[in-house]
Formats: C-alpha cells, sequence, structure tokens
C-alpha cells in the first residue's frame, strides 16, 4: 500500500581519534526510501506531475522531521551531508515515484559505548530441517558436536 517509507542505516564508518582508546568519531548514513503511487485524472494525463509534487513534499518532510528533532540533535555532532533523488516511473497502471534520501549524520562513540555487553552465552542451536514430501535422502546432512 502507498505511500511507503523504509528506514535504513546501510553505512556506518568510524574515524578514530586515537590509538590507545576506542574512541570514534562516526558517520552513519540513514537511508529513506519513500514510495507513492499517482493516477492519471479522466481529463489530463498529470499523474508524473502529481508524483513528483508529492515526493517533493515527502522530501521536505522527512528533511524537517530528523533535523528538527531536538531528541535526535541533542545526541549527535552535526548532519554531515544530506542527499535525495527523486524517480517516477510511468510503466505501469498508474505512477509509481520513489524518493531516496541518504542523511548522513555524525555522533561521537567512547568507551563507554564498547563496554562488554553482559548477556546469558549461547549454549546450543536448535536446527529444524523440513523437507517437502518425495525428497530423496540425504539432501541434508547437519552434524553437531554434542
Amino acid at each position: 500500500m502507498y505511500p511507503v517509507i523504509l528506514v535504513q542505516t546501510p553505512i556506518d564508518v568510524k574515524n578514530s581519534l586515537g590509538r590507545n582508546a576506542p574512541q570514534f568519531n562516526t558517520v552513519t548514513t540513514v537511508r529513506f526510501t519513500g514510495r507513492l503511487q499517482e493516477l492519471d485524472e479522466e481529463q489530463e494525463d498529470n499523474g508524473a506531475v502529481k508524483a513528483e509534487i508529492a515526493l517533493e513534499q515527502l522530501r521536505d518532510q522527512v528533511e524537517r522531521a530528523v533535523i528538527n528533532s531536538y531528541d535526535l540533535t541533542r545526541q549527535i555532532q552535526q548532519f554531515s551531508q544530506v542527499r535525495s533523488t527523486i524517480d517516477v516511473n510511468a510503466a505501469g497502471e498508474g505512477h509509481i515515484a520513489q524518493l531516496l534520501m541518504e542523511i548522513d549524520i555524525e555522533y561521537y562513540q567512547g568507551p563507554e559505548d564498547f563496554y562488554p555487553i553482559e548477556s546469558n552465552p549461547l549454549t546450543g542451536v536448535d536446527v529444524v530441517i523440513k523437507m517437502p514430501d518425495g525428497t530423496p535422502e540425504p539432501l541434508v546432512s547437519v552434524d553437531l558436536p554434542e
């Protein structure tokens, strides 16, 4: 269903601040992918124009929501870069439009971010393999130490 916004963090770059302690200026790229669909009106072929206008509005809304977020801006050093592209495709019944926006967010990470994580150690893995009826044996074999 449209419109939809997908949020990912595909890139994370850590630049060391010294040799003797884990301190970094980190830049994380947050990718927003927005998709929507607009149809032509009965008397006009204006779906592509409507889709592009809607994407430009979506771009402004996402940018303002992120950059104006007080909770986010008080935890970071800066927004290093904002990149965006708009694409409209009229191959289907309607005009499918996509916004790809990437915001590079720079922040500090120090030793407190890298303390050992306290958790229960992994003691085993349960493996269940279901094969379709009629599958010849042995297609898959798993040898796990006990």
